[in-house]
């Protein structure tokens, strides 16, 4: 195996780990356990478990980065939107530990501070930018305070949707049904401002909700 194959391989292993583990439960031994390499052939290409998670980071943010580079002309339809939300939660599903415990790692990891506070600010407005252009293309009536508190609540909801999911759906935070939901949060919040042919359009509610509210959360497994 070529040194970029095992790069590779620890990053595939460390992202499944930490996703179905979470990050805190997972050491470099797991990995390499789990990769089938030895701690020092790890080591060779991260010199820490905090240097897999910038690596790892960054590649969550090179494929993030066209969606949210949006201009206030980007979007004019209400289609648009919901697509680019789908393609958002589902890439952040897809790197789920890092909102999963992000808190934790931002306090931790000084880089991970700083380049998740930057990535913030431009979700924030690209949301801004999204509904400035809907409401330009005549989709959406919106006063500015009340776009401003909008596109807070769909960045509160893109940022800590996978914490929150992990509440009432222990196991599978960030997937499947606690996506679906975490997407119908943010229809239910800009709906109101549509016309109401774009309302009348707007994707149907998922039929279901939180089953899981009264059960006793199962144990986490731990590698």
């Amino acid at each position: 195996m070529s040194r970029r194959d095992t790069r590779e391989l620890v990053l595939a292993t460390a992202l499944s780990l930490f996703n179905q583990h979470g990050e805190p439960n997972v050491s470099t031994n797991h990995i390499a356990d789990e990769a089938g390499i030895s701690p020092g052939n790890l080591y060779y290409h991260f010199r820490s478990k905090d240097d897999i998670v910038i690596e790892l980071f960054k590649r969550f943010l090179t494929r993030f980065k066209p969606l949210i580079e949006l201009s206030e002309e980007s979007l004019r339809e209400a289609e648009q939107l919901w697509f680019q939300l789908h393609l958002s939660f589902e890439l952040k599903g897809e790197f789920r530990f890092l909102y999963r415990n992000l808190s934790d790692l931002t306090a931790r990891i000084p880089d991970l501070d700083r380049a998740m506070r930057g990535l913030l600010v431009r979700e924030r407005q690209s949301a801004w930018n999204s509904l400035t252009g809907l409401e330009s293309a005549g989709v959406l009536t919106i006063d500015p305070r009340q776009k401003e508190m909008l596109a807070d609540s769909i960045l509160l909801s893109l940022t800590y949707w996978i914490p929150f999911s992990e509440l009432f759906e222990p196991g599978n935070p960030g997937e499947g049904h606690a996506q679906t939901l975490a997407i119908a949060r943010v229809l239910l919040s800009v709906t109101p401002y549509f016309r109401e042919p774009e309302k009348a359009s707007s994707p149907p509610l998922p039929t279901g909700t939180w089953t899981s509210r009264d059960k006793k959360r199962p144990a986490r497994r731990r590698p």
